[in-house]
């Protein structure tokens, strides 16, 4: 029991199933239907719905993500508003749900527990002020509301040949005796083992990238060790989100084993754009724990800069240059936006902004344009009087438009 990676003081308890959600997905996959598993997304909205967009779900179809949604990423708070309003997502939780949770304080409260902070939070607290625009008390509303979700999730699924579990199973433990502290932490006790923990379903689990399970860098990994009926006694799903060779996020069809991957997009490639060091420094510390660590050791993506301040000045910048960007290329095929003058005709967008269009005889509205209007050329030679020195325009001055 000293093997596992939970060193945090974590009030820990037994594992939570929910009965009706393990007969609806055992009814769908008797009906036909595909149910998915996905490993940790780790805040990475929109490559997860590129991954969505890949699966072409039918309206029957389910996904179910193993734990570790949130933390790291770019986008905490918009995923898991997409896992509450989607109809077809399912979640069980996973560690860093449950280092979230601590913030929920006992008297109803939300406040940001240190521990949580230090391993990824500060990105998902800075995302949700982010959505906030700002506003703290709205910002620690919405988490408090989304944490005390994310506490009534279950620790695993179990199917009539399926196990879905964020981390794993303590395989000196029995099956039906393991808690949080197993389901949501275990490691290398897990992994390493040869046989398998259930003869009879195939144990589909993410926390461990599967950097470490084999050769399967980027890639799913599928245990040596079969079941009698010849399937794989697990499956690891965290690919890793970001900082591997090959970044993305996995889904599985559990019923075929089908494997679909989305390589992480480039708004999500935070790992990239923070890493400082040089190609030679990654290549000597390649088996060091820091390769990816950038400026100031950050560790997560560069919302959590400041709290998510930067990234609000810097969305108003974009946008403030955007506007201005599409207002002059909009004046150039006579569409402006003003007050309407007489004999002009407007309507009114939905946006509410009031569209100006000229008469087509006058499609291009006459104004004085940006930067100079005309300039003068000089012909420079000596003067015919060397007693007045000076220029003199060459027959006279010769005036241009530009």
């Amino acid at each position: 029991m000293n093997n596992l990676s939970c060193k945090l003081n974590l009030p820990l308890g037994p594992s939570t199933r929910d009965p009706s959600l393990e007969a609806d997905l055992q009814a769908r996959l008797e009906d036909g239907h595909r149910i998915f598993v996905v490993g940790d997304v780790h805040g990475h909205l929109a490559t997860f719905k590129a991954l969505l967009h890949r699966l072409r779900l039918k309206p029957e179809d389910r996904v179910v993500c193993l734990g570790d949604m949130i933390d790291r990423g770019p986008d905490s708070a918009g995923l898991v508003a997409l896992l509450r309003s989607h109809p077809q997502l399912v979640c069980i939780k996973g560690n860093h749900e449950q280092m979230a949770i601590q913030c929920v304080q006992l008297n109803g409260t939300f406040e940001a527990w240190p521990p949580w902070m230090q391993r990824g939070g500060k990105s998902t607290y800075a995302s949700y002020i982010v959505q906030a625009e700002g506003d703290l008390w709205e910002a620690k509303k919405a988490m408090l509301d989304d944490f005390m979700w994310l506490d009534t999730l279950p620790t695993q699924i179990v199917l009539d040949e399926h196990r879905l579990v964020h981390a794993g199973y303590d395989p000196r433990m029995p099956l039906d005796l393991q808690g949080e502290k197993e389901l949501l932490w275990i490691r290398k006790p897990w992994f390493t083992h040869e046989a398998a923990v259930d003869p009879y379903r195939t144990v589909f689990f993410g926390h461990t990238t599967t950097t470490k399970l084999g050769n399967a860098a980027g890639k799913v990994a599928f245990s040596p060790t079969c079941l009698p009926d010849g399937r794989p006694a697990w499956v690891g799903m965290d690919v890793g989100a970001y900082n591997h060779v090959a970044p993305g996020i996995a889904a599985v069809n559990i019923a075929t084993l089908r494997v679909t991957k989305q390589r992480t997009l480039r708004c999500d490639r935070w790992f990239e754009r923070i890493n400082t060091q040089s190609t030679k420094s990654r290549q000597k510390r390649k088996k060091s724990s820091a390769l990816w660590v950038g400026r100031d050791e950050l560790r997560e993506s560069e919302v959590a800069l400041s709290f998510g301040l930067r990234a609000l000045a810097k969305r108003a910048s974009e946008a403030g240059n955007s506007t201005l960007r599409a207002q002059r290329e909009l004046e150039q095929v006579g569409v402006v936006f003003d007050v309407p003058s007489p004999g002009v005709r407007s309507v009114t967008s939905r946006q509410g902004y009031r569209i100006v269009h000229q008469h087509p005889e006058r499609s291009f509205p006459i104004q004085t344009p940006r930067g100079p209007t005309d300039f003068r050329i000089y012909a420079c030679r000596k003067p015919r009087d060397q007693n007045r020195p000076g220029l003199r325009p060459k027959n006279g001055s010769l005036s241009t438009s530009a």
